[in-house]
């Protein structure tokens, strides 16, 4: 075949989604490592030239619906307050997912392995949607999972997928149109998504620095409350080794939430991210409700609240049906206002800046190592906090 046939999303664009992957007829196509992050490989002595994994890359085309309704936005929280607390912020997630399994919904959704693995996994009973809570700030391996929900559709049942909006896209590309109508999507409101191999990395140096195994981890705890009384989100990470010892700190004290605050391991193609916009692709949108009080006085925040957009009739009929949701409708505009990662908000100019920073920080992690880099980028300290923020505000 002739190589220059087929050309996936280069380095700069590439989500890492894995769709590529599974929709491949001859598989020749591989997920591996390049850097601190993963890019599809193709094996050309075996490629065909089909062309089915760039008709399916989300990066190389857009997605067009017709289905968009005016978005409706909603400050939500899960009904039991122990879901709540529990969960990252409101507990929607788990609510959308229990009102799922209820109606005979498959549902998608990521879990933290026991070795350390964030990935996505399909869960047909609810005590397997436990697995789901709380935000993993790491890059899911989802290779695989779109081709077993494809196969579930076809089988006739219905999905309820939840995701980043890159994987949303691409499972959207696999499913054809006329079993779309079997697919319900719900999508976060993402930041970017970090390097799984810094994360193994991170975990191998605690285990080291503490002689025991980590058995459990938290990327964001609520020992301390969801929100300050300031209004500032309160993010805290917690973790329990196997000999009893447990972590709880502020996430700036933690060296890899300082790492993916400071922007130094995230994906590449997040810092142009083409799906944080105002106009969502998904049924449903979810995510922190930081800056509640400026849209919505009044409201008790300390265990944690989620704003909820539906985008689509099949996503507001969904959420319109679920008994395990207590929500507010809140202004549109005033919540895009002050949302935090919903849209884009830096210039073309920082958004460059940061990308450079990360690509240099990459280049010296994979000369040096972690050890070395927790030594030259340390997490700072509560004074160089605040002269950052200061310097963000002048």
């Amino acid at each position: 075949m002739n190589d220059n046939l087929i050309s996936l999303a280069n380095k700069s664009s590439c989500t890492g989604c894995g769709v590529c992957v599974d929709v491949c007829a001859k598989s020749c196509i591989s997920m591996l490592k390049d850097g601190i992050h993963v890019y599809p490989h193709i094996d050309r002595t075996q490629c065909i030239g089909c062309k089915k994994c760039m008709s399916v890359c989300p990066s190389l085309h857009t997605l067009e619906f017709v289905d968009i309704i005016k978005q409706k936005y909603y400050a939500c929280r899960h009904k039991n307050l122990s879901a709540v607390k529990t969960s990252t912020s409101g507990g929607v997630g788990t609510a959308l997912a229990e009102h799922a399994i209820d109606n005979g919904f498959y549902v998608v959704g990521v879990v933290l392995t026991q070795d350390g693995v964030v990935k996505h996994a399909i869960a047909t009973r609810k005590t397997e949607i436990q697995a789901f809570k709380g935000s993993k700030y790491v890059q899911s391996d989802s290779v695989g999972i779109y081709k077993k929900c494809l196969q579930v559709i076809k089988e006739g049942h219905k999905i309820l997928f939840i995701g980043t909006p890159c994987q949303i896209e691409a499972m959207k590309c696999i499913v054809p149109v006329s079993l779309q109508d079997c697919l319900l999507t719900c999508s976060i409101i993402c930041h970017g998504v970090n390097s799984p191999y810094v994360w193994s990395d991170y975990r191998d140096n605690i285990e080291k620095k503490y002689h025991s195994k980590l058995v459990n981890y938290n990327f964001r705890c609520k020992s301390h409350g969801w929100q300050k009384q300031n209004g500032s989100p309160n993010l805290r990470v917690s973790y329990e080794l196997a000999s009893g010892k447990k972590v709880d700190v502020p996430s700036w004290k933690n060296q890899f939430h300082c790492w993916f605050g400071q922007h130094y391991i995230m994906r590449p193609s997040c810092f142009n991210c083409q799906y944080r916009t105002e106009e969502r692709h998904s049924d449903l949108v979810i995510g922190d409700f930081w800056n509640i009080d400026k849209v919505k006085e009044g409201l008790d925040t300390y265990n944690g609240v989620s704003v909820l957009i539906t985008t689509t009739k099949k996503g507001e009929n969904f959420f319109n049906s679920n008994p395990y949701l207590e929500a507010i409708p809140v202004d549109g505009k005033k919540s895009v206002a002050v949302l935090k990662g919903l849209i884009n908000k830096k210039t073309q100019e920082t958004q460059d800046k940061e990308l450079q920073i990360a690509k240099a920080f990459e280049g010296e992690y994979c000369r040096n190592g972690f050890e070395y880099m927790a030594k030259k980028y340390p997490n700072p300290t509560l004074l160089t906090q605040v002269i950052n923020k200061i310097k963000s505000l002048l």
